[in-house]
């Protein structure tokens, strides 16, 4: 028989170098819940997550956490014609039509503004009102300043840990190479066409309702083992001193 044609899911929109992130984005994409990139400067973060909603066809807002003001997620408040609440004056770049949102730079915000969207990340809720088409929720940040890092690491003096109930709203998270940690043949293909889309669309839709086909069948016949293994893993990410909620 014939095999089967490997389609790759980042390779297909021109993102050289990270086919081993293909499973865990995939999983995110079919599962829905939230997704934290983690890297450098210059290492793709908002192309990829751009890029996929772009393919998707989603009603994608983007935003820089760190200059964030509540008006550009809701539109301006005034009162309403009873004078007695209030509405939003819609702006084309509110949250209220998204279905994918991504918060970029989410670590250089205030504590008060990751507050503020702690509600959109968790419950995909704004100012306890909900956010009915909202299905992605996104957020990249570059590694955070800790005592911790070496000597020769990049430090980011402006980007502080999240919230550790922020952070553990984000299911998935996934650090990116930098381009000097690619190989030469993914670094040519990145220079040579990287910097855009192909021209003719990949089927991303396709693969993400595969994916969501196969999570719902590995939920259904293997539960009592992810749950085993799962459960396995407690006292050694507690060892680690990583939370587990």
């Amino acid at each position: 028989m014939p095999r089967k044609k490997v389609v790759r899911l980042l390779r297909s929109l021109n993102l050289f170098g990270v086919d081993h992130l293909d499973p865990v984005i995939l999983a995110a994409l079919a599962d829905e819940r939230p997704l934290l990139l983690v890297a450098p400067h210059g290492t793709a973060k908002s192309e990829l997550l751009n890029r996929l909603a772009a393919v998707l066809g989603l009603a994608h807002r983007h935003y820089n956490a760190s200059l964030i003001a509540f008006d550009d997620l809701l539109g301006y408040p005034v009162p309403n014609a009873a004078r007695d609440g209030l509405t939003y004056l819609r702006t084309p770049g509110d949250l209220w039509e998204a279905e994918s949102v991504f918060l970029d730079e989410i670590s250089r915000c205030r504590p008060e503004t990751q507050n503020k969207l702690f509600s959109i990340v968790h419950e995909k809720r704004v100012q306890g009102l909900p956010l009915e088409r909202l299905r992605y929720r996104w957020a990249a940040m570059n590694p955070a300043a800790t005592a911790d890092l070496a000597d020769d690491e990049d430090v980011y003096e402006g980007s502080l840990p999240l919230d550790p109930a922020l952070a553990d709203r984000f299911p998935w998270v996934l650090p990116l190479p930098t381009l000097a940690e690619l190989g030469r043949e993914d670094r040519l293909a990145l220079i040579v066409g990287g910097d855009r889309l192909p021209a003719v669309a990949p089927a991303v839709a396709s693969l993400v309702a595969r994916a969501r086909e196969t999570l719902a069948a590995t939920t259904r016949d293997q539960g009592d083992w992810v749950a085993a293994y799962v459960d396995a893993l407690v006292p050694s990410l507690l060892e680690a001193k990583l939370g587990v909620s």
